[in-house]
C-alpha cells in the first residue's frame, strides 16, 4: 500500500504537466570528506580538505563518485524500449552527467518484498551507502547510531524551492525525521497532504439516461448508485452494472475515505475532538452510521459483490468495460482510469464532482499525513550531501525550480508520452512537492494568454487551447482543464480554505505501542469494517471493535498521541 499511495502522489502532483503537455562503500579512491565544521557544508569533491566555493545543490562531483544504493522495482511501472531498472536508464544517465555520481545496486528485489530485505540488511549491519527505509526502520537505525545527521546536509544543500516547502506543506513529513533536535533522514516527501483529498467522479451521460441530477446529498448518491444498478445504463440489455466503485482500503482511489467522509467519519487519522484532545476517527460514531450505510448498499445489491477482494486493476477494469459509473478518486484517476475508459467508449462523459454529505454540513475530505520512506546515509558514508543533491534534481525536473515549474522536464523525466511511461521511479531519490502547475495554466487558459507561463506550461497551454476533447490520445489534458469537471477544480475549490480538509492531526512517527501494536490493530479494522459492510457481521460489531481496539494497545496509543500532541503545541 505505500508504494500505490507514493504513486498517487506522484501522479497527482505531476500530471498536469506530463499527461497535459505530467550501505556498503563507494569507492575508496575518492580521498577523504571532512565536515565543515565552520558551519560552511560537507566537501562535495573527491578531495581532501575545505568546501569549494562554488559547492551547492547542484554542484557536480569532479571526478565523479560512487554511491552504492538498493533497488526495489515496481510492476505497475512502464518504461520505454530499452531502458530497464537497472543503470541503463535516463534518471541513472541524468544523474551521473549532471551531478557526477554513479550509483550501483548492492541488490535488487520486488517491492513487495523490499522491507523484508531491509529489515535483513539491519539486523546483519550490512548496509549500502543509501537506503530508504520505513518510519519503524529509522527509528532502530538511529537507536543503534547506524546513520549520519542530515541537519547540515538540509541546511547546506537544499534548494531553496524545497526549503520554503518544507516550511509549509512538507512540514509534517520533516518533522518525523527529526530526532532530539537532529534531521537523521531525508523525507521522501509526499507533497501537501490535502492534494490527495477525493473527489467523486461519475458518468453524467449515465445521469441522463436514467433521469437524475448530479447527487448533492448522500440519499441522492445512494439513490443514483441504485438506478445505475436497475436502469441499464450502458445500455447493452444485461444486468452487468453495480451502483459505486469501491475498494476494502482508506486510502487513495476508490477507497471507501470518501463516502464515510460524506458522514463526517474520518478513517485512520487522528483528529481533535471537542477537549482538544487528540481521537483516532475509525473508532467514533460517525463511523458506525457511514459502515450501517454501506452494509445496506451491499444487501441491496448496490456494490460489487466481490467487494472484499477488489484490487485496483480489477476497478479500473470494470470502469473501462462500462460496468460501473461512479467512484471516488484523487485527481490522479484522470489519467490512470479514465484515459483509458474514453479510448474505449469516447463517447462518455465523465464529471469530477466535490463530495456531497449526509446532513446540512459541507462533507470535508480527509487525508493521512505520511513521508513515505526516509533516505538514510550509513554511517561513516563520505558524501551524505549526494542524497541532498539527487533529490534537489528530482524535484527540478518533476516539478521546477519554483511553483511556476521554470525549468522543469516533466515529460521526460516523469510521464512519457501522454503518461504511457511512468520513468519516475528509475530514480534512486524522489521526492514529491506541492504542485502550482494547475491554477497557472487553467489562469492562462482563461484570460488566453500563456506568454508569462515557464516554457513547459507553455507547451501544456498551447495543447489544449488548440484542443477540442476529440483526440483521445489527448483527452485527459483536454478535459482536467475543462474547469465545470475538472477533479483539479474541485481540489482547488477545497484548498480555498486552508483549513476545509482534515489533516491528520498527529505526524510524530510510530511511538513505541505502535511499533509493538500498530499492525495487529489496523488489520483488527479493515477485517472488521469489511466483515460489516459485506454483512457477514452486524454493524453493532463496531462497537465489539472499539472495546477491543482500545484494550489491545489502541488506549495506550491514544496517550502517547496526546504527550506528543501536547508538546508540539
Amino acid at each position: 500500500m505505500k508504494r500505490r499511495k507514493r504513486w498517487l502522489a506522484m501522479l497527482a502532483a505531476v500530471m498536469i504537466v506530463t499527461s497535459v503537455s505530467a550501505c556498503s562503500k563507494g569507492s575508496d579512491d575518492e580521498g577523504e570528506n571532512e565536515g565543515d565544521k565552520g558551519g560552511q557544508g560537507i566537501n562535495a569533491t573527491n578531495n581532501a580538505g575545505g568546501k569549494p566555493a562554488d559547492d551547492g545543490p547542484f554542484s557536480k562531483y569532479e571526478p565523479p563518485i560512487t554511491a552504492e544504493s538498493v533497488l526495489y522495482t515496481q510492476g505497475w511501472a512502464v518504461f520505454p524500449e530499452g531502458e530497464t531498472w537497472d543503470n541503463d536508464n535516463r534518471w541513472h544517465q541524468l544523474i551521473k552527467e549532471t551531478l557526477g555520481i554513479d550509483i550501483k545496486w548492492k541488490w535488487q528485489v520486488d517491492s513487495t518484498q523490499y522491507g523484508n530485505k531491509v529489515n535483513v540488511s539491519i539486523a546483519s549491519g550490512d548496509l549500502p551507502d543509501i537506503i530508504a527505509v520505513s518510519k519503524q526502520q529509522l527509528n532502530q537505525l538511529v537507536d543503534a547510531d547506524m546513520v549520519e545527521d542530515m541537519t547540515q546536509v538540509f541546511e547546506n544543500y537544499a534548494m531553496p524551492y524545497l526549503k520554503e516547502q518544507v516550511k509549509t506543506g512538507l512540514a509534517p513529513a520533516q518533522s518525523m525525521a527529526m530526532y532530539d533536535g537532529k534531521l537523521m533522514a531525508i523525507p521522501q516527501y509526499q507533497g501537501d497532504p490535502r492534494d490527495s483529498a477525493l473527489s467523486l467522479y461519475i458518468r453524467t451521460d449515465w445521469l441522463e439516461k436514467v433521469g437524475l441530477p448530479e447527487p448533492a446529498t448522500m440519499d441522492e448518491l445512494i439513490k443514483t448508485a441504485e438506478a445505475f444498478v436497475r436502469q441499464d445504463p450502458n445500455g447493452n440489455g444485461k444486468d452487468d452494472t453495480y451502483g459505486l466503485g469501491m475498494l476494502p482500503s482508506i486510502a487513495g482511489a476508490a477507497s471507501m475515505t470518501g463516502f464515510l467522509n460524506g458522514y463526517h467519519a474520518y478513517p485512520s487519522i487522528w483528529v481533535p475532538n471537542s477537549s482538544g484532545q487528540l481521537v483516532y476517527g475509525s473508532t467514533l460514531p460517525e463511523m458506525k452510521t457511514a459502515l450501517g450505510k454501506l452494509q445496506q448498499m451491499y444487501k441491496d445489491g448496490l456494490l460489487d459483490r466481490e467487494f472484499g477482494t477488489k484490487d485496483f486493476n480489477r476497478l479500473k477494469e470494470d470502469v473501462v468495460a462500462e460496468k460501473v459509473g461512479m467512484f471516488y478518486g484523487t485527481v490522479s484517476e484522470s489519467a490512470t482510469v479514465l484515459g483509458d475508459a474514453m479510448k474505449k467508449n469516447p463517447q462518455a462523459r465523465w464529471k469530477a464532482i466535490a463530495l456531497v454529505s449526509a446532513d446540512d454540513q459541507p462533507a470535508r475530505p480527509s487525508v493521512p499525513v505520511t513521508a513515505g520512506m526516509f533516505y538514510v546515509a550509513k554511517k561513516g558514508f563520505k558524501h551524505p550531501e549526494s542524497i541532498m543533491k539527487m533529490m534537489n534534481l528530482f524535484v527540478t525536473k518533476v516539478y521546477g525550480e519554483d511553483g511556476a515549474g521554470t525549468n522543469s522536464e516533466n515529460k521526460k523525466y516523469a510521464w512519457v508520452d501522454n503518461a504511457k511511461y511512468a520513468v519516475f521511479p528509475q530514480s534512486p531519490v524522489q521526492g514529491f512537492v506541492k504542485d502550482f502547475n494547475y491554477e497557472a495554466v487553467r489562469d492562462a487558459l482563461k484570460n488566453g494568454d500563456g506568454s508569462s507561463l515557464p516554457e513547459e506550461l507553455k507547451k501544456t497551454y498551447e495543447q489544449v487551447k488548440d484542443d477540442d476533447g476529440t483526440d483521445m490520445d489527448n483527452w485527459q489534458q483536454w478535459w482536467i482543464y475543462q474547469t465545470d469537471v475538472s477533479p483539479f477544480e474541485v481540489r482547488a475549490n477545497y484548498q480555498k480554505d486552508p483549513n476545509f480538509t482534515v489533516v491528520d492531526s498527529y505526524y510524530g512517527g510510530s511511538t513505541k505501542t505502535m511499533d509493538e501494536k500498530a499492525a495487529t490493530l489496523f488489520t483488527m479494522e479493515n477485517e472488521t469494517f469489511v466483515k460489516i459492510i459485506m454483512n457477514s457481521a452486524s454493524v453493532d460489531e463496531f462497537d465489539k471493535f472499539v472495546i477491543n481496539w482500545n484494550k489491545l494497545g489502541g488506549e495506550q496509543i491514544t496517550k502517547e498521541v496526546n504527550d506528543w500532541y501536547e508538546k508540539s503545541k
